[in-house]
């Protein structure tokens, strides 16, 4: 009898490894992610409308670079008007869902986001036409959602909301030119410790960002904490002479703010 149960340990342990294993393996974008926001909806994966470009193994988990590149112009005929973002197992999957403009030549986005674990990103772009692309690539990152905060998060908390707008490179022969917005924010995600005080600070991240250039609305970003500290988006748009840009922004806790750049090329 004791043979008996000395056999019948391991496997018990055995099969509650097992067990647990399984329960490990929830595929977190079919069974949460897709019901919740594209339910009974068709989800076309061919790569032919954007491209999703990411490191395969990050340098840090905390900032890394992002980018969404469309194949086509916005013209009035075909136009990319939303792109949602994931990050399937970070503690709040949804980066961001991106409300797009034909005042961007074309629907290309690029940030930093934060990744908790091995994980897929994805990307779900709706055109005017009503069809959702999904494309999707694999990252090996882990701990950017409970990175330390800024060694002082005093001196952090005194620029917040500080903006900056910036031209990269020339403009384009088609009057296009990629802009970058940069806000000064700490995109706190409730998991991190302060590091003098080793307490975890309550979450406190930029919700949204708007953007307008001549009043034209050119997109809105409505984001959460898998974006990193200090957002910084760049885009493609188009530029008219004496063009001044405009951003609204609010976070979690009900702070705004609003600035105008003049856009000198």
């Amino acid at each position: 009898m004791s043979c008996i149960k000395t056999l019948l340990v391991p496997i018990l342990l055995l099969s509650a490894a097992v067990a647990n294993a399984d329960q490990a393996k929830v595929d977190v974008w079919k069974g949460f992610l897709k019901p919740k926001y594209f339910p009974n909806r068709e989800l076309i994966v061919d790569g032919g409308v954007i491209e999703l470009r990411t490191p395969y193994r990050a340098e840090d988990a905390a900032v890394t670079p992002v980018s969404i590149t469309a194949k086509f112009p916005q013209t009035n005929e075909r136009f990319i008007k939303k792109i949602y973002m994931f990050v399937d197992e970070n503690p709040q999957p949804l980066v961001g869902i991106f409300h797009l403009t034909r005042l961007m030549a074309r629907a290309d986005l690029a940030m930093r986001v934060r990744f908790d674990q091995y994980t897929n990103i994805r990307a779900v772009a709706v055109l005017n036409n009503g069809e959702h692309h999904l494309v999707s690539n694999f990252v090996k990152a882990q701990g950017g959602c409970s990175a330390p905060l800024a060694a002082d998060f005093a001196a952090a908390m005194k620029t917040i909301g500080t903006m900056r707008f910036k031209l990269i490179g020339k403009p384009n022969e088609d009057n296009t030119f990629i802009g970058q917005f940069m806000l000064s924010h700490p995109n706190v995600t409730g998991m991190q410790k302060d590091q003098k005080t080793q307490l975890i600070r309550p979450a406190h991240y930029v919700k949204k960002v708007t953007l307008y250039y001549n009043d034209e609305h050119i997109f809105t970003a409505e984001t959460g904490f898998s974006i990193s500290a200090n957002p910084s988006f760049r885009f493609l748009f188009r530029r008219v002479d004496g063009g001044k840009l405009r951003a609204e922004v609010s976070d979690s806790k009900g702070m705004t703010w609003t600035q105008t750049f003049s856009v000198e090329v």
